[in-house]
């Protein structure tokens, strides 16, 4: 695996994302302090800000034999917080409006399977057959569930803008990427010493930086 990226949301590999180093955990148990966090989880960084932090997470998709069908994981203090924003303003329910009125079926079921596709290129291919003969129950799990694991990828359900914000940044694209870019101006906050990916002493030492 090597270091970093190509490009933000090149997913011609998940081997072409950035190797989750130490480093990279410490600035994410400090950006996760207030929520549940699994390092386990954890198969690499997918996207970092303009300072270098990680800003969402490429996740195995099991934990403890259980399906964890969060693929990309949303850890930006500053995003998960215009999020919370967003969506305390009827967020979710204007983005599944406007994806009603701007995108076609067909289209938010293909980024549905693209989630799908995501999740399984983190099994081998003797996993695969693994859970497809003796566990056939997760397999259905990991192989039927869209974004987020959502079950129904026949209707314009939004389970929450982070899952969303989450993807968009992964992949580099969205059905809805229009209304992203229009109600998230700026996928970068202004300092990172107003949130918790610095360390106490103002240094914020990962990826990237300069």
């Amino acid at each position: 695996m090597i270091d970093m990226i190509t490009g933000q949301g090149s997913l011609s590999s998940p081997g072409l994302y950035w190797f989750f180093a130490k480093k990279d955990m410490d600035v994410v148990k400090r950006q996760m302090v207030s929520r549940k966090f699994q390092q386990k989880i954890v198969a690499s960084v997918v996207c970092r800000c303009c300072w270098g932090a990680p800003q969402v997470l490429y996740c195995r998709p099991f934990y403890k034999k259980t399906p964890f069908p969060t693929s990309f994981w949303l850890t930006c203090p500053y995003l998960v917080a215009k999020c919370g924003e967003l969506e305390s303003q009827h967020g979710v329910s204007r983005l599944e409006e406007y994806l009603q009125k701007n995108v076609s079926l067909r289209r938010w079921i293909s980024y549905h399977i693209q989630h799908i596709n995501v999740r399984l290129a983190l099994l081998s291919s003797s996993e695969k057959r693994y859970f497809q003969k003796r566990r056939p129950e997760l397999w259905r799990a990991i192989t039927q569930g869209g974004v987020g694991g959502i079950q129904n990828k026949n209707s314009f359900t939004v389970k929450c803008l982070h899952l969303h914000v989450a993807s968009w940044l992964a992949l580099g694209t969205h059905p809805a990427e229009e209304w992203f870019r229009q109600h998230i101006e700026m996928t970068d906050c202004k300092t990172p010493n107003d949130y918790s990916c610095i360390a106490r002493g103002g240094v914020l030492d990962v990826e990237g930086t300069f």
